[in-house]
């Protein structure tokens, strides 16, 4: 018995197969090609006159000018992609741009710390400026946060982030340094801090007590310097001593006014004074009742023998009476 042979059956190929037989029978234009025709619209924003060729043919052109004009023989345009661009250094009145660099590498040589002004008065302010000069001799300009500062002496207060140094007050003219640091790379400047106010420093401000002579006697802020203290016990506190010229450190120094009796002449009375010293004015007042307060003593005598003065008053014959003297500076 004869059996029939298979048949064979047709399916149809699947989609996808049939594309790629297509797809493997059309010409193919070259890789590079795809990459330039990408370039040309990117680079392009302007309608154009394409190239005509067989494939495709670009005549020379400049694809990118960096934002100058690119243009070839059939199209032109202004604006590009942008150009690969380097840094821009300034400094002072100069500009540097360098194009054509990604990025750049590079060694501090010198630093150079500018300051104005450099002369001011107490309690003021100066602004300074750093600036870095670079290996091929552009200046970089840095910020006040990126240095290192270091106060080598004088009144600095603070130094902000704006670069603006911030002065104290001072007891004499002084004189204040400063020093920036950066890739160990280092530069100073000084300032002169005038003096304005005789009597404004620190604890020993608006006592009637110039700060030089405080700070000459106690130093630098310290309470027994202040015009009420009397440190040597004598009695006299700094502010009299101060007026009379005497040395608040020593008990020794201070000033007397004695009352002396003169037995042949009973109705007057000595007064001696010491020390008398020059450049200062000294009155005697007198009072008989201290309610009612002193007057300036009248009719009196007086001779200087040094430092010491004698004053010979003539009515001297109340039972109460009570001197004191007072001292005072131009």
């Amino acid at each position: 018995m004869n059996h029939p042979e298979p048949s064979v059956e047709t399916r149809p190929k699947p989609k996808a197969a049939m594309r790629a037989i297509r797809a493997r029978a059309r010409p193919r234009p070259p890789r590079s090609l795809y990459l330039f025709s990408l370039l040309l619209v990117l680079t392009s924003s302007h309608a154009t006159t394409p190239a005509d060729s067989s494939h495709y043919s670009q005549p020379l052109a400049t694809l990118d000018a960096a934002g100058g004009q690119a243009r070839s023989a059939h199209y032109s345009q202004i604006g590009s992609l942008g150009g690969v661009g380097g840094g821009i250094a300034k400094g002072g009145d100069d500009t540097v741009a360098k194009n054509g660099f990604a990025g750049q590498l590079y060694e501090i040589t010198s630093l150079k710390l500018t300051a104005a002004p450099t002369t001011l008065d107490e309690g003021g302010t100066s602004e300074v400026l750093t600036t870095a000069t670079l290996d091929d001799a552009t200046r970089l300009r840095l910020s006040a946060i990126e240095v290192r500062w270091r106060v080598f002496l004088g009144p600095v207060e603070s130094i902000g982030t704006n670069g603006v140094v911030q002065f104290g007050k001072v007891y004499q003219d002084s004189v204040a340094s400063i020093e920036a640091g950066y890739q160990d790379k280092f530069d100073g400047t000084r300032f002169r801090i005038r003096n304005v106010g005789l009597d404004d420093f620190g604890i020993y401000a608006h006592d009637q007590v110039p700060d030089l002579w405080q700070v000459q006697h106690f130093g630098i802020n310290d309470p027994l310097g202040t015009a009420a203290a009397d440190p040597d016990g004598d009695g006299q506190n700094n502010l009299f001593e101060y007026i009379a010229g005497l040395s608040p450190t020593n008990a020794a120094s201070h000033l007397t006014l004695e009352i002396a009796d003169l037995p042949d002449l009973p109705n007057q009375k000595a007064l001696i004074l010491t020390p008398r010293l020059d450049g200062r004015t000294y009155v005697l007042e007198v009072s008989t009742n201290l309610a009612v307060g002193f007057g300036p003593l009248t009719g009196a005598e007086q001779v200087d023998f040094g430092t010491t003065r004698f004053v010979l008053d003539p009515n001297a014959t109340a039972p109460n009476k009570f001197y004191r003297v007072k001292i005072t500076l131009p």
